[in-house]
């Protein structure tokens, strides 16, 4: 037979199989309930995004990983035009799916207008507009600088600031999810 002290440490395990003293209780060990917190989403390097700037929205591929200091669109037909409440950017943003419907032209005010030096000595314009995105359940507004594509690349490449709020973020995973932001105005 094994002692009260024993049965205590051991468990359930030997009083069920009737290895413990007559009088000793068997406790089963002590697992402290641990509150089920929600582990936060792990986000993939690339990640479905929702341009919500506009009245049509638009999907599409967001690199959280790996950017520079200022958020990136990649975008087509970036003009400048003068109007009233000032300087405005014309641009066309393409998701890169061969369906109708898969592009959105917008103007937006141009916050800023960043000139970009060539090593051949010219000049490139490249305005800074201010957009919304969604990503995940995540929606937030960032400057964004307006670049031409010209190859495939995710058309949205976050800076440093904005990719910190989707921390963690696994290298070796894609699209986790579908952007799903509450509308502004409702609860969620």
């Amino acid at each position: 037979m094994i002692g009260k002290a024993a049965c205590r440490r051991t468990g359930a395990a030997l009083a069920a199989a009737g290895l413990c003293a007559f009088g000793a209780q068997a406790q089963a060990p002590a697992v402290a309930a641990a509150p089920q917190s929600l582990a936060p989403h792990v986000y993939g390097h690339i990640e479905r995004a929702l341009v919500t700037t506009g009245s049509n929205p638009l999907q599409v591929h967001a690199q959280l990983e790996g950017g520079g200091e200022a958020t990136v669109l990649y975008v087509t037909d970036i003009k400048y035009a003068s109007g009233e409440g000032g300087m405005f950017a014309h641009f066309t943003i393409d998701n890169g799916e061969v369906m109708p419907g898969r592009s959105i032209s917008l103007a937006l005010p141009v916050i800023k207008d960043h000139l970009v030096r060539g090593r051949d000595g010219a000049v490139a314009h490249h305005p800074v507009v201010a957009m919304g995105f969604c990503i995940g359940t995540v929606a937030f507004t960032s400057n964004v600088f307006l670049e031409p594509r010209t190859t495939y690349t995710p058309q949205l490449l976050l800076g440093k600031a904005d990719a910190a709020q989707f921390a963690p973020v696994d290298p070796q995973k894609k699209d986790t999810g579908d952007p799903n932001c509450a509308a502004p105005g409702s609860s969620h």
